[in-house]
């Protein structure tokens, strides 16, 4: 049974979909998947700076999310969860990246991340990196993906005003490591 989406508003395509998806549906996963993939993306980049990390990332949290779509109770919340399931397999990611050694020669040595395309953000980035984990995720979400105070609260599960404060005092220890230059020490 094919369903014409265009006849339904945006909102409720999309509810539609995300139902169907519950209900065992693979196509509407799928087409969940199509709608969400670009922001998924820029979340997973966000945290690992390099593409095919990034999609490694969006891999796994795509599978997590197939496997557990039944769990999810409320369609309303589907971006909310699926962003979840995003940011906990990316710090699970970097976590398992950081007990990685390489070795050159038989010398141990930093592991490098690929260059970027854009490299006037690369301080920005590294600044980033810096915060602490939750800091980091404020900043991701709001500047990265474009998403409202409230969506952020949400989503990480903290009062409104707490999402300020990480967002404030983000800003300015990002502000501080950029001024003071303390990325190349």
């Amino acid at each position: 049974m094919n369903v014409s989406y265009q006849a339904l508003s945006d909102e409720n395509s999309e509810t539609f979909l995300i139902k169907k998806a519950i209900n065992g549906d693979a196509e509407s996963f799928t087409e969940l998947m199509k709608i969400y993939k670009t922001y998924l993306y820029k979340i997973a980049f966000s945290y690992v700076k390099d593409e095919q990390k990034a999609l490694d990332i969006l891999q796994e949290c795509v599978y997590r999310a197939l496997l557990n779509i039944e769990k999810l109770k409320k369609p309303k919340f589907f971006k909310t969860w699926i962003t979840k399931i995003l940011i906990n397999v990316s710090i699970n990611y970097i976590q398992k990246e950081s007990k990685i050694v390489y070795l050159k020669n038989g010398v141990p040595e930093k592991p490098q991340h690929s260059s970027l395309h854009i490299e006037d953000k690369l301080d920005l980035y590294d600044a980033i990196d810096c915060l602490r984990e939750d800091y980091k995720t404020v900043i991701v979400l709001k500047y990265f993906n474009d998403l409202s105070i409230n969506e952020i609260s949400s989503i990480m599960e903290l009062p409104i005003n707490t999402v300020k404060s990480h967002l404030k005092r983000a800003k300015d220890e990002l502000r501080q490591i950029l001024k003071e230059g303390e990325l190349n020490e």
